[in-house]
């Protein structure tokens, strides 16, 4: 067996390396990318959990129930800033409400979960369809 060919010939193991390798080079940059995109968070200043959520996900435009109850969730209605994303940690009867709303306005749920086995907190995401 020649020396010289097996130096110089590329497997079909390292081209999937170097594909694999390649793919993640390209897809981390793009992840890094929608972390930073402005989105809109919204969360329930009343309650220390959803407060130090709004505070540790990122910038974004703001939506504090605590002020939307008194004004009827008139930002909600009024339409929010064009964004990709809406994440949000709030009480169940406020996302059953919001989810509605978002929902004829072109929004879809990404993602729900409760935050606890007895929680009265929900996390969740929207994205646009």
């Amino acid at each position: 067996m020649n020396r010289d060919k097996n130096v110089s010939a590329l497997t079909r193991r390292d081209a999937l390396k170097v594909g694999a390798i390649a793919s993640a080079a390209i897809a981390a940059p793009a992840a890094a990318a929608t972390l930073c995109a402005p989105m809109i968070v919204v969360f329930d200043s009343r309650l220390a959990e959803s407060l130090a959520f709004a505070r540790t996900i990122g910038k974004g435009h703001e939506v504090d129930l605590a002020a939307e109850h008194a004004a009827l969730f008139a930002a909600v209605r009024g339409g929010l800033p064009k964004t990709r994303t809406v994440e949000g940690m709030t009480r169940w009867s406020d996302w059953v409400a919001l989810r509605g709303e978002l929902e004829t306005q072109g929004w879809r749920v990404t993602a729900e979960e409760r935050l606890a086995p007895r929680g009265r907190l929900f996390r969740w995401s929207m994205t646009r369809a």
